[in-house]
Formats: C-alpha cells, sequence, structure tokens
C-alpha cells in the first residue's frame, strides 16, 4: 500500500465512527423532518427555502428533471429555483461514500398569509407554512435566492441549444430591482457580459448576441439621445487584395458580371446543383446538427425567402430547369433572414421566353394567394421592374431582367446595383479577391457550389450604416419581447402592467426603456398585430440595404466603435473567403464529396501567431495506423523543438468505452485517459514533446519502453526516429510497429482523418452520444415552455404558443415526435415530446437499443489537410458518403507486435 493510500486508510479509519454516529443522529431525525421549510414575508415579495435531504446523484438528476419542481393552487409561488448543496462533497470523497445532498428550493412569493405548497419530487406531497417576520434572515434568505437565481441563468447560457433570453431578462430585471450586479459569464465560447459575446456572434446577429442587447436594454442602455450625429468616421477592418499577376484573361462565369462585388455569392453552375445541394444540406444539419450546435427551433429561412420572393419549385422544376437555366446563383448584402434580409436569386437563361412566362405566372398566382398583395411594375434605375408586395411585409419581391439574366430580390438597392453591376460598375467579376479565387479554383472544376465572400461584401457588411441598421433592429425587436415578458411578470404578481409607465413604476423595466434614436415604436395594426413604426412586421422588416442610416446617436456611435474595437483585438481583419464543394462517384451508390476552404491575406488576422508554429509544408507524413479511428499530424516549426521542423502525431484506437447514465447525462464512468486507447508521438526530433509529456523516470527496458516523470503517469517508447506516448503499455506496441513516413499526394502541413464508425466499437460510442445531445435538443424546448409556466405563470396550454412567439419562429423535435403536455405523478401536466421513451421523458435514463444514428447511414469516413502557403490558407476535406449501410467486417484490422508483459509497478 503506497504512503497516501494508507494515510487516507488511516483517517477513514478515526473519523469513520464518528461520522456514522452523527449521520446515525441525522437519519433519525430526517425520519420526522425530511422535508424542511422556512419562509419570511417581506418586500416586494416573500422569500422561502424548501430542503430536502436525497443521494447526490438522485439530487443531481433532479436538477435536470422537470417533473422536480414546487407550486401552489393559489399562484403565490413566484421565481422557483432549484439549487444543491455541494457541503458534504469533500467529507463523502474522503470516506468514499455517497453521503446524502440537500436540494434546494428557492422561491419568492406574495402576501404573509400561511402558504400551501405542492412539492413535485417527482411525486407529489403537500407542505403548509407560515410565513414569519425577521428582517435578517429575510434578507439573508433572499440574498440566497438570488445566489441560486443566478446559478440557473448561468446553467441556461451553458447550454447552447436553449433559448436564453427569457431568463437573461428576469435576471436583469431582479438585478436592478435589488439592486445587484448582473452577473458575469466567462468561457471558452461567452466572453464577459461587458462584450456581449464573441465577434463571430456579432456578426451573425445570434441568440447569445440578441439576448446581450435585451441585458443592456435592461441595464438602462437606451437611446436617450436623437440620431443627430454624422455616422463614424472608421474605416472597417478589412483585408484588401492586390489584383493578381496573370498572363491573358481568367476564365470567368458570364453570371459573375451581374452581381454586386459587395454581395455573398454562393453559385450553382447548374439547376440540378442546386437540387442537390438542398437535398445534401438537409441530410447534414438534421443528422451532424443535433450534435454540434442545431437548437429545436425551427425558422425556416429557405421557405421563408422563397415565399417572400414568390419563387416556387415544382416536380417539373427538376425536369424542365436544365432545360431553361443555365446558371443559378443566391447573392445577397446580407443574411439576417428574420430581420430584413437583402437576398436574390439571380438566373442566366437559356431560354428567355419560357423562364420569363414561368415567373410571370408563379408571380401571379402569388398575388391572388395572400390577402391585400399588389403586383406592380415601378422604375428602377432607368428599368421597368415586377414589383410583388403585400401589406404585412411577407411578399416582397422584385423581378428584373437584363438580356439573359433574371433577378428576383427582395430589396430595391439590391435591384439597382444588378443594373448597375451589368453596365460595368464595380462587378463582382472584375473584384481581385474573386479573380484570385478564380485562378486557384476555375470553373473548368466544374463544382457544385462555388462560394466566395468579397472584401467588398465584408466591409460592407460591417460598415457603419449596415451595422447601426442591424443594431436598431435587434434592439427594437428585443424592446418588443422585453415588454411582453415586463407584462406577464407583472400580471403574476398583481400589479398593473398596461403602459410602459406602470412597468417602469413596477421596476419590471428601466426608465426610458423603449426609446429608440430612430424614433421607432411599436403600435398595434387593426388587427391587433404588433407593427414597427419604420420597418413593418416582425419577421418580415424592410430589407437592411433599403433602410440605411445617415446619422446616428452619440450611443449608437460608441457601441459601433467598441464593435469595430473587439473586432480587431479578436480577430484582428477580416479577409475574403472562398468555399468549392466537388463530387465525384467513386462506385455504384459512394460518392466524394470534396470541400475546400480559402483564406486569403490570412496574415492579417489573428491566425498569423498560431500560424507560425507551423512548419514548412511537408512532403511526408505519418503512415496511416490500422486500427485508428481518428488521427492527426501537424508539422511545426523547428523553433519549438529547438531545431528542424518536426511532425506531431496522435491518434485514438478502436476499443471499448465505457458508457453510463449518471443524473440524467450520459458520461465515461471513469478518467477519459484510461478509459480510451489512444497516444501522441514526434518525429524525427522529439524534444519538445518530452518537454510537455514528460521524459522517462528511468532506462528504456530492451522492448524501449519506460515510463515517465512528468505530472501524467504515462508509457513512452523510442523507435528509431519516432517517440511514442500513451496511458496504455499495450497500445505502444500495437502503433509501434507500423510507424512509417510516406509521401503524400501534395504537401501540406496537417493532416486528419476520421474513420468509417460503420462495424467497428465506436459506432454505439456514437449512437448513444447522438442519442444523448439529440434528446437534450428535444428536451431544451419542453423545458422552455415548461420554464414559461414556472417563471412567469403562463398557462400550461398556452406554453407552447408562447414559447414560438418569444423566439420568433417554431420548437420541432428534432427526434421526430410532437411537443405535448403529459401527465406526472401528482396530476400535474408537463411538456415533452412523444419521440421519447417513456422513461426517457424527463431525464435521460438509458440510451433506446433501436435508436439509429442517421449520420451512420451514410457516412463513410473523412480526410482533411491543412495548407499554409504564401498569404493564404487552404483547408481541404473528402468526405465519403453512400446511400446503404455496409456489412460490418469480420474483424477490426490491426498490426501489433507480440505483447511483452508489462515491469512490475516500482513503489512510490
Amino acid at each position: 500500500m503506497s504512503t497516501r493510500s494508507a494515510l487516507l486508510f488511516d483517517v477513514r479509519r478515526a473519523i469513520l465512527p464518528v461520522v456514522v454516529a452523527v449521520l446515525g443522529i441525522m437519519a433519525g431525525r430526517s425520519a420526522t423532518a425530511e422535508i424542511r421549510v422556512q419562509a419570511y414575508a417581506g418586500q416586494p415579495l416573500g422569500v422561502a427555502r424548501v430542503e430536502i435531504d436525497m443521494p447526490s446523484e438522485a439530487a443531481s438528476a433532479a436538477m435536470e428533471d422537470d417533473r422536480f419542481t414546487v407550486s401552489d393552487t393559489a399562484g403565490r409561488v413566484l421565481y422557483p429555483t432549484l439549487g444543491q448543496r455541494r457541503a458534504r462533497k469533500l467529507l463523502g470523497s474522503v470516506l468514499g461514500i455517497d453521503l446524502p445532498q440537500k436540494l434546494s428550493f428557492y422561491f419568492l412569493f406574495k402576501g404573509d398569509q400561511p402558504l400551501e405548497l405542492d412539492l413535485y419530487l417527482p411525486d407529489r406531497t403537500k407542505v403548509t407554512v407560515t410565513p414569519q417576520y425577521g428582517q435578517r434572515q429575510y434578507n439573508r434568505m433572499l440574498e440566497d435566492w438570488w445566489k441560486s437565481y443566478v446559478g440557473l441563468y448561468q446553467r441556461v447560457h451553458k447550454e447552447d441549444e436553449y433559448p436564453i433570453g427569457v431568463q437573461t431578462y428576469l435576471t436583469a430585471m431582479w438585478a436592478g430591482r435589488l439592486g445587484q450586479q448582473m452577473p458575469k459569464l466567462e468561457g471558452f465560447l461567452i466572453r464577459e457580459h461587458e462584450q456581449g459575446g464573441t465577434v463571430t456572434g456579432k456578426l451573425m446577429a445570434d441568440e447569445a448576441y440578441r439576448a446581450s442587447v435585451l441585458r443592456d436594454l435592461m441595464l438602462g442602455d437606451a437611446d436617450s439621445d436623437a440620431a443627430t450625429e454624422p455616422l463614424p468616421d472608421i474605416t472597417p477592418p478589412v483585408a484588401e487584395v492586390p489584383m493578381p499577376n496573370f498572363q491573358g484573361e481568367v476564365a470567368l462565369e458570364p453570371i459573375a458580371t451581374h452581381v454586386p462585388a459587395e454581395c455573398f455569392y454562393v453559385r450553382f453552375g447548374t439547376f440540378p446543383n442546386y437540387l442537390w445541394l438542398k437535398d445534401c444540406l438537409g441530410r447534414w444539419q438534421g443528422d451532424l446538427g443535433n450534435m454540434l450546435i442545431q437548437r429545436s427551433i425551427s425558422r425556416n429561412s429557405g421557405d421563408v425567402i422563397g415565399k417572400m420572393l414568390a419563387l416556387k419549385e415544382s416536380k417539373m422544376s427538376a425536369i424542365l430547369g436544365p432545360q431553361v437555366i443555365d446558371d443559378v446563383a443566391l447573392v445577397g448584402f446580407d443574411a439576417y433572414f428574420s430581420d430584413g434580409a437583402s437576398v436574390g436569386v439571380l438566373f442566366h437563361a437559356k431560354n428567355n421566353f419560357l423562364l420569363g412566362t414561368s415567373f410571370s405566372q408563379q408571380r401571379s398566382a402569388a398575388a391572388g394567394e395572400v390577402p391585400g398583395a399588389k403586383l406592380e411594375n415601378v422604375d428602377i434605375a432607368g428599368h421597368k421592374v415586377s414589383y410583388l408586395s403585400s401589406p404585412d411585409g411577407s411578399l416582397r419581391s422584385y423581378y428584373a431582367t437584363d438580356g439573359d439574366f433574371h433577378f428576383v430580390a427582395s430589396s430595391r438597392k439590391l435591384i439597382e446595383r444588378f443594373y448597375s453591376a451589368g453596365a460595368g460598375e464595380q462587378p463582382l467579376s472584375a473584384a481581385s479577391d474573386f479573380l484570385t479565387a478564380r485562378m486557384r479554383y476555375p470553373i473548368t472544376r466544374d463544382d457544385r457550389v462555388f462560394v466566395h465572400l468579397s472584401s467588398a461584401f465584408l466591409s460592407n457588411l460591417i460598415s457603419p450604416a449596415y451595422r447601426i441598421e442591424l443594431d436598431r433592429r435587434l434592439r427594437s425587436l428585443e424592446t418588443q419581447r422585453a415588454m411582453k415578458l415586463a407584462r406577464l411578470a407583472a400580471a403574476q404578481e398583481d400589479l398593473p402592467g398596461d403602459t410602459e409607465e406602470q412597468l417602469v413604476a413596477g421596476a419590471f423595466l428601466p426608465g426610458g426603456f423603449s426609446t429608440r434614436a430612430d424614433g421607432a415604436t411599436w403600435d398595434a395594426d387593426e388587427s391587433g398585430r404588433a407593427k414597427e413604426t419604420v420597418r413593418g412586421y416582425r419577421g418580415h422588416f424592410t430589407p437592411i440595404a433599403d433602410s440605411l442610416p445617415t446619422t446616428c446617436s452619440v450611443s449608437e456611435a460608441r457601441r459601433y466603435q467598441q464593435f469595430i474595437s473587439d473586432l480587431r483585438n479578436e480577430v484582428g481583419s477580416l479577409v475574403p473567403v472562398t468555399a468549392c464543394v466537388h463530387r465525384d462517384e467513386v462506385a455504384p451508390q459512394l460518392e466524394n464529396i470534396a470541400i475546400d476552404v480559402y483564406l486569403q491575406r490570412y496574415e492579417s488576422t489573428n491566425l498569423v501567431g498560431w500560424a507560425k508554429k507551423l512548419g514548412p509544408p511537408s512532403p511526408l507524413r505519418v503512415a496511416p495506423i490500422l486500427g485508428d479511428v481518428v488521427s492527426l499530424n501537424v508539422v511545426l516549426d523547428g523553433m519549438l523543438g529547438g531545431g528542424e521542423p518536426f511532425h506531431v502525431f496522435a491518434g485514438v484506437r478502436d476499443g471499448h468505452l465505457p458508457l453510463a447514465v449518471s443524473g440524467g447525462k450520459l458520461q465515461v464512468p471513469m478518467q477519459i485517459t484510461q478509459a480510451i486507447q489512444a497516444y501522441v508521438g514526434a518525429w524525427p526530433k522529439p524534444q519538445f514533446l518530452e518537454r510537455m509529456l514528460g521524459r522517462p523516470s528511468g532506462p528504456y527496458d530492451a522492448h524501449g519502453v519506460a515510463r515517465t516523470a512528468g505530472l501524467l503517469d504515462m508509457w513512452v517508447r523510442r523507435a528509431d526516429d519516432f517517440l511514442l506516448f500513451s496511458f496504455k503499455r499495450e497500445v505502444l506496441f500495437e502503433v509501434g510497429s507500423q510507424l512509417a513516413m510516406v509521401e503524400t499526394q501534395r504537401p501540406a502541413q496537417a493532416w486528419f482523418s476520421l474513420q468509417d464508425l460503420v462495424g467497428t466499437q465506436y459506432e454505439q460510442v456514437a449512437t448513444s452520444f447522438a442519442y444523448a445531445r439529440t434528446r437534450d435538443t428535444s428536451a431544451s424546448g419542453s423545458r422552455f415552455m415548461n420554464s414559461l409556466t414556472r417563471q412567469l405563470h403562463v398557462e400550461r396550454s398556452a406554453a407552447r404558443g408562447m414559447a414560438n412567439e418569444l423566439v420568433g419562429g417554431e420548437f420541432v423535435c428534432p427526434l421526430g415526435g410532437t411537443y405535448v403536455l403529459a401527465e406526472v405523478p401528482g396530476g400535474i401536466q408537463a411538456w415533452t415530446s412523444t419521440a421519447a421513451a417513456p422513461n426517457n421523458q424527463f431525464l435521460l435514463t438509458e440510451v433506446p437499443g433501436d435508436y439509429h444514428f442517421p449520420l451512420l447511414e451514410w457516412f463513410r469516413g473523412m480526410r482533411a489537410e491543412l495548407l499554409r502557403a504564401n498569404d493564404s490558407f487552404t483547408l481541404s476535406a473528402d468526405v465519403l458518403i453512400s446511400e446503404t449501410k455496409p456489412d460490418p467486417p469480420a474483424e477490426p484490422a490491426t498490426a501489433a507486435e507480440e505483447l511483452p508483459p508489462p515491469p512490475p509497478t516500482p513503489p512510490k
């Protein structure tokens, strides 16, 4: 027995009798007081705590289970939160036993009469408590409630699939009412709260950034000053690309001559390519997306654009499209589909008459289907343009033609630029970064998809006018959302909330909350539907490009300057990006999808610091290792290793990975380093890796194996110029016998591969994690609906409709089920999905044996490589996909030396 183990044994032996006696006393008390309730009346509301002793795993599971809640039939329980006390965790770990945990419900309440509480644990238990008076106890418990409520806010922000706007409003509202600081949020993907999330989130206007806008409004950051200042005179940090040197002419697609340089450009080449991409993206988003960042909210951006532009596909489209359309591209100034996107679809016609006739018929039909729709001709830049519109903005479609080019767009400004680009005024076809991209990826490649984000596009997207207008829209939308939440909060507290003045008086909103720099307000139309006075109806705002401001407020200028400062600090400069997708059939029902992503002028970005650590492109790489599921090989600069460039490589071997469900989560029930069979190695100069992972603690044995002397208890093996590390000794021999350097098809600095998982032991691992991830995504929707009832007393039957309204979309279960109200123990109802197995409806307990991960039905492996050359980065990936699931191999492929027995472990 080691000294540490002996010491721990002595400590346990010494204190265990005392602890057992104490626990015996506690157990005797808990027989009559398992549930402890304290309540103190006060202003503005009373505060109470309910404590229950539970096993630690059950207490952790309760945090994920919607059946655990507290309520009362009189509706006096408000703003409940659930917490877990961990005071005994250290003692439990020392003793090696699972001690009870305190599960604590905190909540506020109205009045001072006795409370008739319903506790759901998850079975219903009725408890009566009479509120007491005591200012010191009240203040202390109110502080505990606030800490627990902050914990709820922080947990919500860590779950990327959960809509965070409502909890952001409630936390900010109570921070103001209690005179507390809004809690900071820190993490890998979430910056401190002053920054409002990452720059990427700000550029995409994602949910985290929208929630930060709502939070700032609730903290009093309203536009009290009017837009009387000139727009900030700031040059956006976007890298410019010099005109490339080329002989003769670069072959370009004709359609690019009518695309404005400041537009994003997604070119399909042919109509069948467009249909293929839609099908492909549908599979990838449904399968991969739910494992990564997909939410259960559907906003149907593609359908919204199709309906707004009156562009419909039919079965005949796939047949007649190739006969009528020579080329097609999606272009636009932005992709803010839910906030008034300026987008359009550009066609190069093979048959002008047939294509024009088809569009005219579609537009006439759409005008007759939408109430109040109007089809008229308008003059734009001296051209007659067909304009289809409806009073609510759901139809906003301009149709313009210029020779063989037909353009259907949502924005008048976009139509103007279509004509001027076609006349030679700054078309994409003349942009230096586009020409550079086309030299690298010529049209003769026949790519299925070609995407280009030009310097002009990026500059326009983050220009003062464009960014300030987007900011105005988001603040307007968040004002409306906060107003709705404030009215719900006031109603459940029995306080007046019909007007903004009443909500401000009740501290549900800060003063001056709805003041906008541009004077925009929200009114109701004849039917009672909310309409913004400047931009129209939510979801159908006028395009940003058609509403650009010429002046701004001091506050708007300050926020824009902060945005640019954050952009420079986090990214450096934005650079042109090109992406290409190519398809090749390699066997019957098996195709290779080649994806290339190309960054120009990367040295203008913050990637340059990381890029300097890479060595020069190498014609050699580590040979593929049979039995690896995942592998990586990177060439590093010689300065890191004290000499010439060297390779660092790593891999994860096929093998059993134990999984268990604990506390409603799928977990690996042991240290991951001991659970997986993995390795890391270096060639030909391993000094850098030795410094990181530890040098041998003694001489190498006859097989070239030794233990490391560092913090990590690993095995190390030296063979020729290779140095190999692993937590498992047998891995060194399985991998070591295969190590060799081989020539590559083309030089690169990094290689990555992910094998087909079908037939491996990781197939079930991937399936289990995919189910757990998709089930969590599904549960996020039902949990959000249930939270509206708990936090804001929304009627349970109305919670789904209110949830859809608050997120500006529709909750759709990614498991394919339907959200319904289900009966739970005690007679309460809660939202859940019909697709979840009965024992998984409110808490993950097991992975169903009949669940199939759809991705594994078609994914057959992936290889990728990274090349840094001159001033550009290129990431190339090949993804094998099929339509059928292959039979698993009879035996996994391995190549290993005979495994020598390990030496005895020396005493420590």
